[in-house]
């Protein structure tokens, strides 16, 4: 490969959603230089789509013990209890830091945070901004603090000064002779490939979602951070778990680049319920909690529904709401539907499962250190313990903020100098990129939306491994990374859901690790306690 320009950095941040942009904010207050990579602009993140709110305890009636309790119950036995009560005791300050930038959240007539109920959780505890735009606020909040950063030298106690490359995208981690991280190769839009030599790397490059048809994540969201890491030797853990958000709209005319439109967790909140074309409840029945049990829970309901009686979607019916709550508490979600054929004030949404959010991802502390040394990755594509086999709803948001704060916080004092004791190593071999062509990614949403969606079983399985293993390696190395331990995992945990396997088993509460063999093609798949 040509490399056409070089940088150096103490720290190197790649991504620029919630977790990323609030790790680089800290950093920088913190006194610490660094480089931050963004594939598009500043402001493209599953992030900035997000429409639910964040998690925290914030009413005296509720606590931090309820909210641990919650997750633990959703997670389905494969939570890290330490990340999870990191979490729970960091939330309100990760909030309150929030507020303190900038951001606005949603405020009742006595002027008190409005807070909300969703599903799995067992009070009202989840923020929200401008109704459903929870996501967008924090984005651009965190966005507008970093574009003031940028170019500047801030005296902070310390000195720290960043510098942003958008239309930049991730191609590899580097490794020295020793197996530690020390920088990455990127492309640059308009200079073409570089590399950016670093101490540290800091991975916060979301999820996977674009590996399936139907999604909620936007393009730039395709698991180049978690095949970076796992070619740079770093262990992929739960990489079986991706959850299916239950309720995808579904227009009755498909727009062209339509590849979601998510009505959020908190419709369902507010009191709206999953029905048939005939009325019939869904969910009535299946789970106490009914139409506001854990996601796992209502997707595979919702899938299972579907396959028993030939259907292709179900319907959300909010119809009970009125034009006044939907358009001042959903004005986004009231938009998008209607815009697309659909009014939600008279009549059920169709809906159906789409991938949403990734459980698994890299294998990190809360402070978003990984087997290998230099290499450290935060936000949705760690994993950490929190989500275990099923995230708890608006969960993602709160740990990618706790992250971001912690992951700084580990590199100013006590891994950075350390690592700066030495000098910035070289790498041991510049790999060719690993492009994937947009034919070949059609082809992994075919196959991975025919075999690896909500219900799975072993013919399905091994059908999809037979055929990403015929396709490039590279291309297909996180979609492969996830079949792997899904046809090892014979059971139905969270997430994850087996129809020749139906009950979760207790011999399987253990976690499912993936590392890529040295010939840079083979996954192998170990066992380790929760």
């Amino acid at each position: 490969m040509d490399v056409n320009w070089t940088m150096t950095t103490p720290v190197l941040v790649v991504g620029s959603g919630a977790a990323g942009l609030s790790a680089v904010i800290n950093l920088v207050f913190a006194g610490v230089d660094c480089v931050l990579v963004t594939k598009s602009d500043l402001t493209a993140s599953s992030t900035d789509w997000a429409q639910g709110g964040l998690a925290a305890v914030w009413d005296r009636q509720d606590t931090p013990e309820a909210h641990y309790e919650d997750t633990i119950v959703a997670g389905a036995g494969l939570c890290s209890q330490t990340a999870v009560r990191t979490l729970v005791q960091e939330a309100p300050r990760a909030l309150q830091w929030m507020m303190r930038i900038g951001a606005r959240f949603d405020r009742n007539a006595a002027g008190k945070i409005d807070l909300h109920l969703e599903g799995g959780h067992s009070a009202r505890r989840i923020l929200h901004s401008n109704g459903d735009a929870s996501g967008h606020e924090i984005e651009i909040t965190l966005a507008k603090n970093v574009a003031a950063m940028d170019g500047a030298t801030w005296n902070t106690g310390g000195q720290g000064e960043l510098k942003v490359l958008e239309d930049c995208e991730l191609c590899d981690v580097l490794v020295d002779g020793e197996g530690r991280a020390c920088g990455a190769t990127v492309r640059d839009s308009r200079r073409g490939f570089g590399v950016v030599s670093a101490f540290a790397v800091v991975l916060a490059t979301g999820g996977i979602g674009q590996l399936w048809n139907a999604t909620t994540n936007p393009e730039v969201v395709n698991g180049v951070g978690l095949a970076a890491a796992l070619r740079a030797g770093a262990i992929g853990r739960d990489l079986e778990f991706m959850q299916f958000h239950p309720t995808i709209f579904v227009p009755p005319v498909k727009v062209k680049g339509d590849r979601g439109v998510l009505v959020s967790e908190a419709v369902r909140g507010e009191g709206a319920f999953l029905v048939d074309g005939q009325g019939n409840r869904v969910m009535r029945g299946v789970h106490p909690q009914e139409d506001l049990a854990p996601r796992d829970v209502v997707s595979a309901a919702e899938q299972e529904y579907m396959v028993a009686h030939g259907l292709d979607h179900l319907y959300l019916d909010a119809t009970s709401f009125g034009a006044q709550k939907w358009k001042e508490m959903f004005p986004t979600i009231y938009e998008l539907v209607s815009s697309r054929g659909v009014d939600p004030i008279t009549e059920p949404i169709p809906v159906r499962p789409g991938a949403h959010y990734y459980c698994g991802g890299i294998a990190a502390t809360m402070s978003g250190q990984t087997n290998v040394a230099g290499l450290y990755a935060i936000g949705e594509v760690a994993c950490t313990g929190v989500q275990g086999a099923n995230r708890l709803a608006s969960n993602s948001l709160t740990e990618a903020l706790v992250m971001g704060s912690l992951v700084a916080k580990q590199l100013a004092e006590a891994d950075l100098p350390q690592l700066r004791r030495r000098p910035v190593a070289k790498p041991a071999t510049i790999p060719q990129p690993a492009v994937i062509a947009p034919t070949v990614l059609e082809t992994i949403q075919e196959i991975m939306s025919r075999d690896v969606y909500v219900l799975r079983d072993r013919a399905g399985l091994q059908r999809a491994q037979r055929e990403l293993e015929n396709l490039s390696p590279h291309t297909t190395l996180v979609a492969r990374a996830l079949v792997a331990p899904a046809l090892a995992r014979e059971e139905s945990r969270g997430t994850h859901r087996r129809t020749d396997f139906p009950h979760r088993r207790e011999e399987w509460r253990r976690h499912l690790d993936v590392k890529l063999d040295p010939d840079g093609t083979s996954l192998e798949v170990s066992e380790t306690p929760v």
